[in-house]
């Protein structure tokens, strides 16, 4: 190829990307930083000096000088003939002979980069796909917003890393990153940390960007977050390029969950497992092999009591078609560890029952696609595994109306454990039902979680006499104050409690998969979570022989029409702390609304505490099912079905 054909080519590629934006009625010229962010000469300016930059941020200019020479994609558009065309034609042999040899200079606003000086430098190297460019940077700070936390939080990601490519439009990803990197925020990197973390970005995005092109389902920062909540990053660091790509195919459904409409499918009511005709019945099972995973002992936890009973009963109703096997581990970083082995013992389908497993799930579920791994949690990051978990509201609901009908003053005491989600809707469930049936009843909130929370006097009111406290206590625990309690001269009296039966949930998916049908519900990168309620015998209310049996005849009336779903507990004017309106009077919160509930209704005393006032033991599950946690998808990301 003949010198001089290099301009011809480079002026093609710019006339092509001008006419696709006339086409699309877009500017088809280099955007310019005074125009689209007029205030900008009175914005603060930070110099950070020389430094490389990744050149595909480099967009357009910083004033409109020199700016219709090139098209949006930095391509020239002026003659071939022109001075201009041999000064770029000269410059691209300079760069070929002896590489780029001056810094640009660039103003950089909210992570991308407008020239002040090299428009002629930024095209030549964009033509010849260079990734990196050296420039001499100024920062234009723009005001802080809501909307750009993301972006401060990037800056404080660079002080202390060095790095800036990696680009999140979401806040909290830097930190998760930093995290999942093994450093501490506000501490600063070494130079050898900084060139891991170069490097393992860049290797995975060259992959990402080779299996997707120029169109990825999501960006390539947020692919190789994900692609670290199941590889760990000392995996991700060591492995070669084919490793990565084969790793990228394997994670195909779980980054193209993030461009489709529902990203999260909700199965709200028990099925029943049915034949999957003749072709199933030749590789069905007749006998099913499936581990349980506990994350702490089963004597020292009511959650994992609730749990146990459903093991040994599905396990009973079953006989001996089901082999079961429990394991406890203590220990975070070895959920992954201990789920391997229990597929390597043979077991076909893996219960992890909290959801601090979700994570340490994902791994085992891509290396062993013929083992179904679920874990009980409201929300699942992967369409790998699957989700369960019950709407516990509905049990609160009902309790708050006999909390409301119990308390004379009209004061309720509510203890709350986890600051998770799931928490606001039984919170404020609770308190909904109190107010149906007394219209001044107030809800005072604590929570056990709390490092301030004191067991023996947990309200600063002591006039607060009727409480609602943990759902059971752990079986080596002989105290009574679980479920709905009313204290009175000196005594205490039990009122109520809700009744976890998982061996509703843990039977049907064992049925389901004997017959050879788990699989038939599942198609498409979405994530199929369980989110079963009153409707399947999976949860109920017991009243104590104590309450009154008029009374109790209102409770069951209202847990029937729960149960035949003509009756919801957020249905009908919902106000929040801050007297925003939540649901209309004839409105009726959908389930995506309600699993991702972040507020407190306005009968609530009390509020959501932030990590830093939270035990450190409470703090691993609140980190990962928070509120706002990287886990939350967005409310259109989630569809539902009622089965039949």
């Amino acid at each position: 190829m003949v010198i001089s054909d290099v301009y011809y080519r480079a002026r093609k590629m710019g006339l092509r990307a001008y006419h696709a934006c006339l086409q699309a009625h877009k500017q088809p010229y280099l955007p310019v930083l005074d125009e689209l962010v007029p205030e900008e000469k009175a914005l603060a300016r930070v110099p950070l000096g020389i430094v490389q930059i990744p050149l595909n941020r480099v967009v357009g200019t910083a004033t409109r000088a020199r700016s219709n020479a090139f098209a949006p994609n930095f391509m020239p558009l002026l003659e071939p003939n022109s001075e201009f065309a041999i000064k770029w034609v000269n410059l691209y042999e300079s760069v070929l002979a002896d590489g780029m040899r001056q810094p640009i200079t660039v103003l950089e606003y909210m992570n991308e980069y407008y020239l002040v000086e090299g428009n002629k430098r930024v095209s030549v190297m964009k033509y010849l796909d260079s990734v990196f460019v050296e420039a001499e940077v100024t920062r234009v700070l723009p005001k802080r917003t809501r909307e750009n936390r993301a972006y401060f939080e990037f800056i404080d990601f660079e002080k202390d890393s060095g790095l800036n490519a990696i680009i999140f439009t979401q806040p909290g990803k830097y930190n998760e990153l930093i995290e999942k990197t093994g450093h501490t925020p506000g501490v600063k990197w070494s130079s050898e940390d900084r060139m891991d973390l170069r490097s393992a970005y860049l290797y995975f995005g060259n992959e990402y960007k080779a299996e997707y092109g120029d169109n990825p389902p999501i960006p390539v920062a947020d692919a190789f977050l994900l692609y670290l909540n199941v590889f760990s990053y000392e995996e991700a660091k060591s492995k070669s390029s084919a490793e990565i790509a084969a790793d990228i195919r394997r994670l195909k459904d779980d980054f193209e969950r993030g461009v489709k409409s529902e990203a999260v499918s909700l199965i709200m009511d028990r099925t029943e497992a049915h034949s999957g005709g003749l072709f199933s019945a030749l590789f069905r099972p007749s006998r099913v092999k499936a581990a349980f995973i506990y994350h702490r002992p089963i004597e020292d936890s009511g959650w994992n009591y609730w749990h146990e009973l459903g093991r040994i009963n599905c396990e009973n109703a079953l006989g001996d078609k089901v082999e079961t096997t429990v394991c406890v581990t203590t220990a975070q970083d070895q959920f992954d560890d201990e789920i391997d082995r229990m597929i390597k013992e043979g077991n076909r389908v893996i219960f992890a029952t909290s959801p601090l497993m979700m994570n340490a799930c994902v791994r085992p579920s891509l290396e062993h696609p013929d083992v179904d791994i679920l874990c009980c949690s409201l929300l699942s990051p992967s369409h790998h595994v699957r989700s369960y978990y019950l709407r516990i509201y509905e049990a609160k609901f009902l309790i708050g109306m006999i909390a409301g009908m119990m308390a004379e003053n009209d004061k309720i005491g509510y203890i709350g454990d986890y600051p998770i989600y799931g928490a606001p809707a039984s919170i404020n469930a609770f308190a909904i039902g109190a107010r149906m049936v007394n219209p001044r009843a107030k809800v005072y909130l604590q929570w056990s979680t709390r490092r301030d929370f004191d067991p023996a006097h947990p309200f600063a009111d002591d006039s607060i006499r009727v409480i609602s406290n943990r759902d059971i206590n752990a079986p080596r625990y002989s105290s009574m104050e679980y479920g709905l309690y009313a204290l009175k001269d000196g005594g205490m009296t039990n009122l109520a409690i809700p009744v976890l039966d998982w061996s509703k949930f843990y039977q049907t998916v064992i049925e389901s998969v004997l017959a050879g049908t788990f699989n038939n519900d599942h198609d498409g990168p979405s994530a199929l979570d369980y989110w079963w309620g009153m409707s399947s015998d999976a949860l109920d209310v017991v009243l104590s022989s104590r309450f009154d049996p008029h009374a109790g005849r209102l409770i069951h009336a209202i847990q029937s029409g729960m149960q035949s779903d003509v009756l919801w507990p957020f249905e009908g004017e919902i106000r929040a702390q801050d007297g925003r309106v939540c649901c209309g009077r004839e409105d009726r919160l959908t389930p995506a609304q309600i699993l991702l509930m972040d507020y407190l209704v306005d009968n609530v005393v009390g509020d959501m505490p932030k990590m830093e006032e939270l035990k450190e033991s409470a703090r691993p599950l609140v980190d990962t099912l928070g509120l706002g946690c990287t886990l939350r998808p967005d409310l259109s990301e989630i569809s539902w079905k009622f089965n039949e």
